[in-house]
C-alpha cells in the first residue's frame, strides 16, 4: 500500500489541476487549490476552515458515502473510476468523475481521493439530437414534472408541438387522481435508484377528456444539471387496446370484425387456430413473419411462426396464459418484443413490437457516452473500455501485452481562452484531436482526459518508440496555425509538454503495470516537463520505485520494451 507524506502530495499535486483530497472517517486531512475551488472554495486553507466533507455529498448520498468509505478502509491499493456530482459550498451541482485509493498517510491509513470536473452540459442536447424526431414518445422528468419532451410525446398528450406541452409541464395531471400519489411515489424511488422502472401499459387522461393508452418504459439517467431524473418513452398503443377490448366483447360471433380490426392495427397482431396455423393477421405481421411478403395482399404470405409455436408449448406446459419474449430476431431480420395469449378454447393472440430503430437509438447513445462530444475522441470511459478491449484479444491470440502511453497537455491553454475567447479555445481542441487521430493509426487510440489533456495509447509500443511518436505528435501540434474571430491568419498556436512511460506487461517483474497505474506514471512525467519550463517531453519509468522521471534526451533501459 502505498505511503505518502504532505510534502510529497504538494510536490505532485499542489499546483495540479486535478483535485486531491486525503481524507478519514469523511474529514479532510489535506486539499490541494485545485480540488478546493472545484468546492467552490477559494484555496485550500478556505476550505480547511471546516474539513467535513459530507455537506459537498447530496444527503441522499451519506449513507452510500459512508458504506464505500468502510470498505475502501478495509481494503488497500486502487478502487477505480466512477462519475458522481457534489454540491458546492453555494449550493450548485458539479460533476465529478473521481478515483479512491486507500493510502498511509502519516501515522495511520487514509483514503486519497482524486477530481476531475466534468462538463455535461451537452446532454440535454444529445439526448434532443438522438431522440427529438423520433416517433418515439420521449419525456425526461422530475418530481414528475417536465425537463424535456420530443414533439412525439407532446402530440401523443394531446399539445401541439413539443413547444405548447411545455408552457403547462405537469405530468402528473394525465394520471387519474386515485393513482397519482402511487405513482409520484414510484417516481421518487426510481430517482433514488431504489428500484427500475419497469414497461407497463397505461391509460393517459388528456386535457380535453379523451383517453390515450401508452406502452411505458421508464429508466433512471443523470441530466446535465447533475441530478438525477427519469426518461420515459411512450408507444401509442390506443388502436392496440381498442382490438383487445373488441376481441373480448366479439371473440364468438365477430370473427370476421376481428379479422378486420387486425388488418387496421399498426402493431403486428395475428389470431392462431387451435392448430396454431394463422387464422387473421395485418401487414405488420406479414412484413415480420412472412417468408414472402411481398406477395401480400394480392395473396396470403407463407409464415414462419415456428418460434411462436415454440413458445406457446412452452406456455402451456408451464400453465401459464401469457408469455413475453423481448429483443427477438424475426424472420425478416428485425428485432421485436413479442406477447403471446392463449385464447379460450385454443390458439393464440400474438402482438409482436418492432424495436430495431429503438435500439440503434439506445446503441448510439451508449457510443455518446463513451465520446467526448467536443472532440469526438474517445472519453475516459471509453478509453478504459477501449483498453480492456484490446488486452483481452491481445492475450487470448496468446501474445504478450504492453503498451506505450503519452499524456499531453496544451501549454498556457487558459491564455487561449483570454485572449481570444472559449470558441475559439474549442476550435483549437478539435484540431488538436484531428492531428492526434490522422498522425495515428487505426488500432491506437486517442483519448481527452479532462480540459486541454489528452492521451494517447499505442499497443505494443516500446518506450523508445513511443518517445518518438510523442515528439512526432507535439511537432505536429506546434505546427498548428488556427485563425483568430478577426480573421487573422496563423494567429492562434499552441505547444504541448508530453509526459510518457510504458504499461502493460514490461520489465522483468512478474507483475503488469495496469492502465491507472501507467496514467499515473505518464502524469508525473507530464507534470515534470511542465516544470522544466514547457514544450517539451519527460519519460518516467514505471518499473523503477518511484516512477524515475528522464529527460527527453535520455534513454530508456530497453530491456524492459523488448515483445
Amino acid at each position: 500500500m502505498a505511503r505518502f507524506e504532505k510534502r510529497e502530495i504538494d510536490r505532485l499535486y499542489g499546483q495540479s489541476s486535478v483535485g486531491v483530497v486525503i481524507h478519514r472517517d469523511l474529514v479532510a486531512l489535506y486539499v490541494n487549490d485545485a480540488y478546493a475551488r472545484m468546492m467552490g472554495c477559494r484555496d485550500a486553507a478556505d476550505f480547511m476552515t471546516d474539513p467535513e466533507l459530507l455537506p459537498y455529498i447530496p444527503p441522499a448520498f451519506h449513507r452510500e458515502a459512508l458504506r464505500l468509505y468502510q470498505k475502501f478502509m478495509n481494503a488497500s491499493g486502487f478502487h477505480g473510476w466512477k462519475k458522481v456530482y457534489n454540491l458546492r459550498r453555494d449550493g450548485v451541482p458539479v460533476w465529478l468523475e473521481i478515483s479512491d485509493e486507500t493510502i498511509d498517510w502519516e501515522d495511520s491509513r487514509a483514503l486519497m481521493t482524486t477530481a476531475q470536473v466534468i462538463e455535461n452540459g451537452s446532454t440535454a442536447m444529445q439526448v434532443d439530437h438522438m431522440l427529438g424526431r423520433s416517433f418515439i414518445g420521449v419525456a425526461v422528468h422530475r418530481d414528475m414534472c417536465a425537463l424535456y419532451v420530443n414533439d412525439a410525446y407532446a402530440r401523443l398528450m394531446g399539445a401541439e408541438n413539443a413547444s405548447d406541452f411545455m408552457k403547462t409541464p405537469d405530468l402528473l395531471r394525465f394520471v387519474e387522481a386515485t393513482s397519482r400519489d402511487v405513482t409520484s411515489a414510484t417516481s421518487e424511488k426510481i430517482l433514488q435508484g431504489v428500484f427500475d422502472g419497469s414497461r407497463r401499459r397505461e391509460c393517459k387522461h388528456l386535457d380535453d377528456g379523451s383517453e390515450v393508452w401508452c406502452d411505458l418504459t421508464d429508466e433512471r439517467i443523470l441530466w446535465h444539471d447533475g441530478k438525477p431524473a427519469i426518461l420515459t418513452t411512450a408507444h401509442d398503443v390506443r388502436e392496440e387496446v381498442r382490438m383487445n377490448n373488441m376481441l373480448v366483447r366479439s371473440r364468438n360471433s365477430l370473427q370476421n370484425a376481428v379479422a378486420e380490426v387486425i388488418r387496421m392495427v399498426p402493431t403486428a397482431v395475428a389470431m392462431f387456430d387451435e392448430d396454431l396455423h394463422v387464422l387473421h393477421f395485418n401487414r405488420e405481421f406479414a412484413r415480420l413473419f412472412a417468408q414472402n411478403p411481398g406477395v401480400y395482399p394480392a395473396a396470403t404470405p407463407e409464415f414462419d411462426v415456428s418460434g411462436l409455436r415454440l413458445v406457446y408449448r412452452e406456455m402451456v406446459a408451464t400453465g401459464h396464459d401469457h408469455a413475453d419474449r423481448n429483443g427477438v430476431v424475426s424472420p425478416s431480420g428485425r428485432l421485436t418484443d413479442i406477447r403471446i395469449n392463449r385464447l379460450d378454447g385454443g390458439g393464440m393472440m400474438v402482438s409482436a413490437l418492432d424495436v430495431t430503430d429503438h435500439k440503434e437509438v439506445e446503441k448510439q447513445l451508449a457510443v455518446l457516452a463513451s465520446t467526448d462530444p467536443l472532440t469526438e475522441v474517445l472519453n475516459r470511459r471509453g478509453f478504459e473500455g477501449a483498453v480492456n478491449r484490446l488486452r483481452d484479444i491481445r492475450r487470448l491470440r496468446n501474445k504478450k501485452w504492453h503498451y506505450g502511453i503519452a499524456t499531453l497537455d496544451l501549454d498556457y491553454f487558459k491564455h487561449i481562452n483570454d485572449r481570444f475567447g472559449h470558441a475559439c479555445g474549442d476550435r483549437l481542441l478539435q484540431e488538436v484531436a484531428a492531428v492526434l487521430r490522422g498522425a495515428l493509426r487505426d488500432d491506437d487510440l486517442v483519448v481527452r482526459l479532462g480540459g486541454e489533456e489528452f492521451a494517447v495509447l499505442l499497443p505494443s509500443a516500446t518506450g523508445k518508440i513511443t518517445q518518438t511518436i510523442a515528439k512526432r505528435l507535439a511537432d505536429m501540434i506546434g505546427d498548428i496555425r488556427l485563425q483568430d474571430d478577426d480573421g487573422n491568419a496563423g494567429a492562434v498556436r499552441i505547444t504541448a509538454s508530453v509526459g510518457v512511460t510504458v504499461g502493460g506487461e514490461v520489465g522483468d517483474q512478474n507483475g503488469e503495470v495496469d492502465l491507472s497505474t501507467a496514467l499515473l506514471v505518464a502524469d508525473r512525467a507530464l507534470y515534470q516537463a511542465k516544470q522544466n519550463g514547457r514544450n517539451c517531453i519527460v519519460y518516467a519509468d514505471p518499473t523503477v520505485p518511484a516512477a524515475v522521471i528522464l529527460p527527453e534526451a535520455a534513454s530508456p533501459d530497453e530491456t524492459q520494451d523488448k515483445d
